[in-house]
């Protein structure tokens, strides 16, 4: 992946397969607040035109409930 965040908004390429076909993949990091982001992958057969197929929305953890010594409680 190669790319870069410009503001709140990151835009990472690189090249993969799907299937044994040749693809395209954007990756794109949305910073919505402090304590959200968006994420989302996207395909290209053609190299102009891109399809979602995947997103993540994320929420910050409370440190507080979450860790335990600094570390993630198991």
């Amino acid at each position: 992946m190669v790319g870069g965040f410009e503001g709140n908004r990151g835009e990472f390429y690189g090249e993969d397969e799907d299937g044994g076909r040749a693809v395209r993949v954007r990756f794109t990091w949305t910073k919505l607040d402090h304590d959200h982001a968006h994420w989302e992958q996207a395909f290209s057969y053609d190299g102009r035109t891109w399809e979602v197929n995947w997103t993540a929305d994320f929420v910050r953890a409370n440190r507080a409930t979450t860790c335990e010594g600094g570390r993630p409680r198991r």
